[in-house]
């Protein structure tokens, strides 16, 4: 049998430099980049035999799942970028852009990695394992050591079959270093899904723990928890036979690491007339399964309070966000979004606000606005308008990514509709600035990644679960806000 070839584009860029916010315009704020030659590099196919035993990169979790290891790479080299210079960064992906939408320059996936202090565009990554591209990377997600990044695509090899991998990229130097598959049995036939969402967190006995979310639409799963430090081998896979049925990949930790919130739906409960779909509350600790009745129809994100007391999530197609008590594990709030088919959902600092990205789930993907509602009253605060229109003519915002500074006060929202990250201010709830994703190419999600002198990572915050240091800091803005609340003389009769 002919031995595939493999290509990987790398292409690291200049800075670029994009214009302050506070002396120009926002339609000033543009970036110019220049690129370098692709750097070819070879791979070593390793083909998975089916039902192969448990052995080298597989574990039984690995193949009661389905997930294959494809080929390896040698990922080791010079850091793509200079971390002293740029200790602070943010990761997003690349693609070629919806069907309806699609990007008139970039055709493959990639990472941009962009400095989180001055918003320059310090590197970037293009992947080519050749054929064509057909679908772009949804899902961009870092190791909770900032060491590798995880994203996926579907090509169409030579052969018009199309191939759906999910890459394991070193996340320093830019370098493909393992190629992924997804496949398993679905009605007695072998089916490949596509990767969605990637998130990580720091579990309760303190392991780093990466998921890998499969499926689109209503439809999800399997999911797969990888040991980052362990050559991203499988320690768990959760599949229709732990939860059923599961629906939108839009998985979530607590701040404990102990739970895992996912979604059950289906394409039928979607579109059923009453409230019920269910979100599944998972123990890793003793693999137990709590079903949290009537949770919409359409649950996608989600969002923990850092006290682990509360969950958020968004109904994509009932347009409502549903508050859950996490002692009682009963829906005890709900409240309109205040935007159409609401996706990705972020706290602010202290938690009395959560931010809710209107991208149109359910209307063909078209919205851009982004709207914010009150946790403890479950409706849009006092003197703020909602949606913020964020765009400029375009649609499609997915993930909003808290800044992990809270001076800042920024929140940074992926726009596939656009090209770009629109960074928001959240003390203004205007526009602060506009990032263009490198070649053109769409974004979809992005995390945060601080790095010492000698290179060692912490990952922040992604689009769905804040890590450690985060966590920490958003339980004493919490407290401190509670405190300051508690001080402050009621007003006057």
């Amino acid at each position: 049998m002919r031995k595939p070839v493999i290509r990987v584009g790398l292409v690291v860029l200049a800075a670029m430099t994009l214009l302050g916010a506070a002396a120009c315009t926002e339609k000033k704020e543009e970036a110019k980049s220049t690129e370098a030659t692709k750097i070819v590099q070879a791979g070593q196919l390793q083909p998975v035999a089916a039902g192969a035993a448990a052995s080298g990169w597989n574990t039984e979790e690995s193949l009661r799942g389905g997930l294959q290891l494809v080929a390896t790479y040698d990922s080791k080299g010079n850091n793509a970028w200079d971390m002293k210079a740029h200790p602070l960064v943010y990761f997003t992906s690349i693609g070629q852009g919806y069907a309806h939408r699609p990007s008139k320059s970039n055709k493959l996936p990639g990472i941009q990695v962009i400095d989180a202090n001055s918003k320059e565009s310090i590197a970037s990554a293009l992947f080519d394992l050749g054929g064509t591209a057909v679908r772009q990377p949804h899902g961009l997600g870092l190791s909770p050591d900032g060491q590798w990044a995880y994203l996926g695509y579907v090509y169409e090899d030579d052969k018009k079959v199309q191939q759906h991998v999910t890459l394991v990229v070193n996340a320093k130097t830019l370098k493909l270093d393992k190629v992924l598959r997804q496949s398993s049995k679905v009605q007695g036939k072998d089916r490949s899904q596509d990767i969605h969402h990637i998130t990580s967190f720091v579990d309760f006995e303190g392991k780093d723990r990466v998921v890998l979310e499969y499926g689109f639409g209503a439809t999800g799963g399997p999911y797969f928890l990888l040991d980052p430090k362990d050559d991203n081998k499988v320690v768990k896979a959760i599949t229709d036979a732990d939860i059923a049925p599961m629906g939108h990949p839009y998985v979530s930790a607590d701040p404990t690491g102990q739970y895992l919130f996912i979604s059950m739906g289906s394409a039928w409960i979607r579109e059923a007339p009453a409230h019920v779909a269910n979100i599944a509350k998972l123990d890793l600790k003793t693999g137990g399964v709590t079903v949290i009745t009537e949770v919409g129809n359409h649950p996608i994100g989600t969002a923990a309070t850092s006290d682990g007391k509360f969950l958020f999530v968004a109904d994509g197609h009932g347009s409502m966000i549903y508050k859950i008590d996490l002692a009682t594990n009963a829906v005890v709030a709900k409240g309109s979004a205040g935007v159409a088919g609401p996706y990705g959902i972020r706290l602010g600092w202290d938690q009395t606000k959560l931010y809710i990205m209107g991208k149109g789930e359910g209307t063909h993907n078209i919205g851009g606005g982004v709207s914010v509602m009150n946790t403890k009253t479950m409706s849009v605060p006092n003197n703020v308008d909602v949606p913020m229109p964020i765009e400029t003519g375009g649609q499609i915002i997915d993930h909003g990514i808290l800044h992990p500074d809270p001076a800042k006060a920024e929140m940074w929202i992926s726009s596939s509709g656009t090209w770009e990250t629109i960074v928001l201010d959240l003390n203004t709830n205007k526009v602060k600035a506009r990032i263009p994703v490198s070649y053109g190419g769409d974004t979809h999600s992005g995390a945060f990644v601080s790095y010492a002198a000698d290179g060692a990572g912490t990952k922040m915050a992604d689009h769905a679960t804040p890590g450690p240091d985060m966590w920490a800091k958003m339980k004493a803005a919490a407290a401190a806000s509670v405190a300051a609340a508690a001080a402050t003389p009621a007003p006057a009769r």
